[in-house]
């Protein structure tokens, strides 16, 4: 369980960081558009996590060519990345009252929270960050000591406790 969480808190980070870097190209500017206080967007987080469960439990059990097995793996890391993005956006609306963006104006988009383009395109980089970064990332994660665990985790819990606080 720890190594999933170490996993959700690291590509938090790595969300937001890739965010502000698609913010500064398409926007001109540090736009910080974080729910939360910290450097993390559990969003990416969640999207991301959810292709390492696909990858370390169901894709060795696919009998496929590499085409197919790796073409499966890139759709299951978008549609991952769709389930990630509607829920989030769904629920912290329902919780909270804010709607967090709103695709319905893009380009082949008729969802709030979920387009076909950028969300096509976040699922094909959670893919490269699973399929290349990923591994790199484990052999790192089990050196790494259980008392980096804790405080990164109670961090973050205080975190969401105090945005939802303040937001509710």
């Amino acid at each position: 369980m720890k190594r999933y969480i170490m996993y959700l808190i690291a590509y938090s980070v790595g969300g937001f960081v890739l965010e502000r870097i698609i913010n500064l190209i398409f926007l001109q500017e540090w736009y910080d558009n974080s729910v939360l206080v910290g450097p993390y967007q559990p969003l990416y987080g969640n999207g991301v996590l959810l292709g390492v469960l696909f990858m370390e439990y169901v894709y060795p059990k696919i009998h496929a060519n590499t085409v197919i097995k790796e073409g499966t793996f890139i759709l299951v890391a978008i549609l991952a990345t769709a389930l990630s993005e509607a829920t989030t956006g769904y629920f912290f609306e329902w919780l909270t009252g804010i709607h967090l963006w709103d695709y319905g104006q893009t380009f082949t988009c008729n969802l709030e929270y979920v387009c076909l383009i950028p969300t096509s395109l976040f699922g094909i980089i959670s893919y490269l960050v699973i399929k290349y970064l990923h591994p790199r990332f484990k052999i790192w994660l089990d050196r790494t000591p259980n008392s980096v665990f804790i405080p990164l985790l109670v961090i973050i819990i205080i975190d969401i406790v105090y945005t939802f606080y303040t937001l509710v």
